[in-house]
């Protein structure tokens, strides 16, 4: 767990230290044009679809939700670790854009979003949702073969909103990337500290 703190820590700061980069930004803009030469109209409409999972809106709804079920099933310790990590993970990204502040690409906007683009949030905070939600199915499910496809739709939900991002136009590949990285390390942090606490209290 330490190693990958330290190991998706560093990426995020390799990064965050390269976002300014003209390098950086015209590696951005050649994945950019790839990925959105694959625009149309009935594809955008998946897009956007599959990007509502990972805003604001959804993950609070499904946080409400996820959180009554475990207090409902006496997973108070459980729930707890589900509020904090996302509630947590939500204002570090706030607080990460305000410190960064990179302007989103205008290339080719095919929706409009407001505030910075470093690190997406919406890349940072479905990882942080979706992982936490497959790390609650290690103490909840049972079977191995459930615990893996929670892993695999978890990964995929993860992976395609990030996609969407860039196919958007509303965030340049190292945002998504950087809200990878941090999330990574964060979520590392936050299973470290609830194990530390599951051990602990076993004593």
């Amino acid at each position: 767990m330490i190693a990958i703190i330290v190991t998706f820590s560093t990426v995020f700061y390799l990064i965050a230290n390269l976002v300014t980069s003209l390098d950086i930004i015209t590696f951005d803009d050649m994945i950019i044009d790839f990925i959105q030469s694959f625009i149309s109209d009935d594809l955008t409409i998946w897009v956007e679809r599959v990007t509502f999972f990972g805003s604001v809106s959804f993950i609070t709804i499904a946080l409400l939700f996820i959180t009554a079920l475990l207090l409902w099933r006496k997973k108070y310790a459980l729930a707890t670790f589900f509020v904090l990590t996302n509630g947590i993970g939500a204002l570090l990204n706030k607080l990460l854009k305000w410190f960064f502040k990179r302007e989103r690409p205008d290339i080719l906007p095919v929706i409009i979003e407001k505030g910075y683009s470093f690190p997406s949030g919406h890349s940072m905070g479905s990882l942080i949702f979706f992982g936490s939600c497959a790390y609650l199915c290690i103490h909840i499910v049972k079977s191995t073969g459930h615990k893996i496809i929670a892993y695999v739709v978890a990964c995929l939900f993860i992976i395609l909103i990030g996609i969407s991002r860039i196919y958007l136009g509303v965030h340049y590949p190292t945002d998504v990337v950087g809200g990878y990285s941090i999330g990574i390390a964060y979520s590392a942090v936050c299973i470290l500290a609830f194990r530390l606490y599951e051990f602990k209290s076993r004593l």
